[in-house]
């Protein structure tokens, strides 16, 4: 009998959240696995790998850049690749990964520490972002500088989000990137900024999107 498949994940991470709302579009019901920040003791006894998101299905663990065509083999319908359009979904999702995630991450990465409700894990995470990026301060000083660049590539989407409902007039693969990349705006604000009422309204779409 086959097993429930699994999604090992952390809400803070783009990634994990992107490969979720792949889930829920292909309407596979999974169960989830929080994995802490700082304890990989339990993913790495069950995948062999210490990153996320891993998702496990039967026998095979399969890694974060491999679960959208995994899946699509699995559940060929609904396509993540509608009408044809495999290359732009893959371009948009990868702007949504490398380009927008960055800007997102370093206006909000200040204050993402407190929504970790354990001591130790809040200390290890504020510990690792300040070895890769620098004092906190520092960053607290930018954050206006930040902002604007974040708010420029927010009016991109907004702009394309204008006379369509998705950014490839249906669902795709490129929706669930960019909406991973807004996660961590949202997860800390709560919501997205109100000048952007397009993109508010996709972020719902998406968002209701569930198995």
């Amino acid at each position: 009998m086959r097993s429930e498949p699994r999604l090992y994940y952390g809400p803070w991470s783009h990634y994990c959240v992107s490969a979720d709302r792949m889930l829920a579009f292909k309407r596979v019901a999974v169960h989830r696995v929080l994995v802490p920040y700082h304890d990989k003791r339990e993913l790495l006894k069950a995948t062999g790998q210490d990153y996320i998101p891993a998702l496990s299905w039967d026998d095979r663990v399969v890694p974060w850049e491999e679960i959208p065509d995994f899946l699509e083999g699995k559940v060929p319908e609904p396509t993540l690749y509608p009408d044809g359009h495999r290359g732009a979904a893959r371009l948009l999702e990868d702007w949504g990964h490398q380009v927008l995630e960055e800007r997102v991450w370093r206006y909000v990465v200040t204050r993402v520490g407190p929504m970790f409700p354990d001591e130790h894990e809040r200390w290890v995470f504020e510990e690792m972002q300040t070895r890769s990026r620098g004092s906190f301060a520092v960053m607290d000083a930018r954050h206006e500088e930040f902002r604007r660049d974040l708010y420029a590539h927010l009016s991109l989407i907004e702009e394309t989000l204008a006379s369509r409902e998705w950014l490839l007039d249906r669902p795709s693969l490129a929706d669930f990137g960019v909406f991973g990349g807004l996660a961590p705006l949202v997860l800390v604000e709560q919501r997205l900024p109100g000048e952007f009422p397009n993109l508010a309204a996709w972020w719902k779409r998406v968002e209701q999107l569930h198995a």
